[in-house]
């Protein structure tokens, strides 16, 4: 396990956040350095992102997203999306809404909130496994998403995604003023999936509105007509109905 609270050591936009048991009223804005208590609940504006760090863990917290850590080594995410880095073995829950795993190993993971209920566990690049609440175990395969779905949880289908296209395109991993420092294992994996896919992926998998449906989001020169761009737009919002979006927690 992640022996510490973690820490803000990086912060950028809109990032606010309540505690549950002070006065959950009460919105401040994230300061550097500051702790994460368990009981703190994070939001992020749009564009918005932040890092933490534990002793020998580092998390990211992306754009329109709401989460809590409240274990020890172990991430809530209601909304959005969240990236989880370590050269060391650890034990780490990930949770969203309705849906939990247990992941057991270490290197860089995102993880995002899907509409359902459940959430993506993409492995950007890492060794060890992942169980459900309902006890079913995968070996986790660098580039290959799973989804967690229901509870108790249990594994709907795998997809493997382009982990060059993915590297591009996500803001966890190229927008924040240091590396990962995982990003040498990371340039590894795509290069061995390079030599396996021969460029064959162009799509990145979208949300889940139910459990029986999932979106993909196409790109490229030769965007089919009507495919979902790969970023969606969402309107501007003011301070209260940011919270609104997230509160009451169901």
């Amino acid at each position: 396990m992640c022996a510490e609270t973690p820490q803000i050591s990086y912060s950028f936009g809109t990032m606010e956040f309540i505690s549950e048991d002070i006065n959950a009223s009460e919105v401040k804005s994230l300061q550097k350095d500051q702790q994460i208590r368990p009981t703190t609940l994070l939001a992020s504006g749009k564009g918005s992102r932040c890092e933490l760090k534990t002793k020998n863990a580092l998390w990211r917290l992306g754009s329109l997203s709401f989460a809590k850590w409240p274990h020890t080594g172990e991430l809530w995410l209601h909304s959005g999306s969240a990236l989880y880095c370590s050269e060391e073995n650890n034990t780490v829950v990930f949770s969203s809404r309705n849906s939990k795993a247990t992941f057991q190993g270490k290197g860089t993971i995102i993880v995002e909130a899907l509409h359902n209920g459940g959430f993506k566990f993409i492995p950007v690049e890492a060794l060890g496994t992942l169980t459900t609440t309902r006890g079913d175990t995968q070996k986790v395969q660098d580039g290959r998403m799973l989804l967690v779905l229901s509870s108790p949880s249990y594994f709907g289908d795998a997809y493997d995604l382009d982990l060059m296209l993915l590297l591009r395109s996500s803001r966890l991993i190229n927008s924040y003023p240091e590396p990962l420092p995982t990003f040498n294992q990371i340039g590894l994996a795509i290069y061995v999936q390079q030599l396996k896919l021969k460029g064959k992926y162009d799509a990145l998998i979208g949300n889940a509105p139910t459990i029986e449906k999932l979106e993909v989001w196409a790109f490229g020169k030769n965007k089919p007509k009507g495919s979902k761009e790969l970023i969606p737009q969402r309107k501007t919002t003011n301070k209260k109905r940011f919270w609104n979006r997230f509160l009451p927690i169901d």
